[in-house]
């Protein structure tokens, strides 16, 4: 098997990147055309076709001016670039980008605080091209409760009324529900939530967008197995976290690609690779303009990229080669199966 073969004749979605908050940022410090410079020679160096972009506001702000004002930012930077990127809604949209050798943005909710608590809000965020939610960050919020990062006490208040409520809006509007982030009491909340709609003819896959396993660090932000099998089952996804403190709580500064590949050979042996994708979560451009050296976390420990550049792909994938996958197993994981779960959910 050939890595870069493989790469170019795959769909490659990354399921989670923390985009607009970046591009925004920079927008207002001057900068213009940012994702064309940045962001379009590395995702076509690594053959990417999709990138989930979050909505994700830092606390204190006013939440729904600032979501809108990365969603305007987005829009100028589709005004100023040559046309090698553009919003996708469906999943037809993102075969159009691989056909095109150009790539698409779809965007997500990580945290539903721009909301302010009104739901039918949601109707109109799915209008600007929002298509899949994450309730909460690891944080509180009106809909949901998240887990902490290293607080294996915390239990939290889960799945609020109006958490609820808006996750009926989501069915309505056929949107993705995403539990990257989400403590475990809220986590199960949204699983019977999903599986009472079980009669939806179109199914309710949940996916979990840039998440990993608590067998393997062992912190509230990952996964258990249990959890793990239930996104399975549900016929959704896991987006594989390329941050190195998820990867490897214990000993961050020694996560490198094996360290993820162990990781997902650990949810194949729970659940089968078929639930197995592609969210990196790169975050070292955000917190120290993009020299590498990473950024602390709650733990003290700092933390950095594990695929700093979407242009190492190759390298990952020939250390999926060389741990046994196949080259369909492979190509499920860089797109085809979260691919599979928008179709289903989005169409």
């Amino acid at each position: 098997m050939d890595a870069r073969a493989i790469l170019s004749e795959s769909i490659v979605i990354d399921g989670h990147l923390d985009l607009l908050c970046d591009v925004l940022r920079k927008r207002r410090k001057g900068r213009r055309r940012v994702i064309s410079d940045e962001y379009v020679p590395d995702w076509k160096a690594g053959c990417v076709d999709c990138v989930v972009s979050s909505l994700f506001c830092e606390p204190g702000g006013d939440y729904l001016a600032e979501a809108l004002l990365q969603i305007a930012a987005l829009e100028e930077e589709f005004a100023e670039s040559s046309g090698e990127f553009f919003l996708a809604v469906c999943g037809a949209d993102i075969r159009r980008a691989h056909a095109a050798g150009k790539t698409a943005i779809m965007l997500s909710f990580e945290g539903v605080e721009p909301l302010k608590g009104e739901a039918d809000l949601l109707r109109i965020f799915h209008k600007l091209g929002v298509r899949s939610v994450g309730l909460c960050w690891s944080r509180a919020n009106w809909a949901a409760d998240g887990s902490r990062f290293d607080d294996a006490d915390y239990v939290g208040h889960g799945l609020t009324e109006g958490g609820t409520r808006l996750m009926e809006l989501m069915r309505e509007l056929r949107m993705l529900t995403d539990v990257s982030h989400m403590n475990e009491k809220g986590f199960w909340q949204v699983i019977d939530v999903e599986n009472s709609c079980a009669h939806d003819a179109a199914g309710r896959p949940v996916i979990a967008s840039h998440s990993l396993c608590r067998a393997l660090s062992d912190i509230t932000r990952n996964l258990d197995d249990r959890q793990i099998a239930a996104i399975a089952n549900s016929g959704g996804v896991i987006g594989i976290n390329g941050i190195s403190i998820i990867a490897d709580a214990e000993n961050p500064a020694s996560a490198d690609m094996q360290t993820l590949v162990r990781h997902m050979l650990h949810i194949k042996s729970v659940a089968g690779a078929e639930c197995l994708a592609l969210g990196f979560d790169q975050c070292d451009r955000l917190e120290d303009g993009d020299d590498g050296t990473g950024a602390p976390f709650s733990t003290g420990k700092r933390s950095f990229d594990i695929v700093r550049k979407y242009a190492q792909l190759p390298d990952f994938v020939d250390a999926l080669i060389g741990s046994g996958f196949t080259e369909e197993e492979i190509r499920g994981f860089l797109g085809a199966n979260l691919l599979r779960a928008i179709e289903q959910v989005i169409g």
